[in-house]
């Protein structure tokens, strides 16, 4: 990992957010968590070579913060929507 505290931290963002800066934003392959790898893969955090799709089952499976209610909360309105549309098609 980088030493240098918060100051090498953020300059190695800042040099994520500099790479960024130009960029189109798509949301299936160059999106936040792309940047978010970038500046970690910048940092070298844990010797992992960091992509999107590892950041995130990283948050989705690991992060601190998530619980089965923070999971309900999430994707439940989006599920019920879903199946107010699906239902009436018949498609579900």
């Amino acid at each position: 990992m980088q030493t240098g505290g918060a100051a090498v931290w953020d300059q190695m963002i800042q040099e994520a957010n500099e790479v960024y800066r130009g960029r189109m934003h798509n949301i299936c392959c160059d999106n936040c968590h792309s940047h978010v790898a970038c500046a970690l893969n910048k940092m070298d955090l844990w010797n992992v070579k960091w992509d999107m799709v590892k950041l995130c089952f990283l948050v989705f499976f690991r992060a601190r913060f998530l619980s089965f209610r923070g999971f309900l909360l999430q994707f439940g309105p989006f599920t019920m929507l879903l199946c107010l549309i699906l239902i009436p098609m018949k498609l579900l």
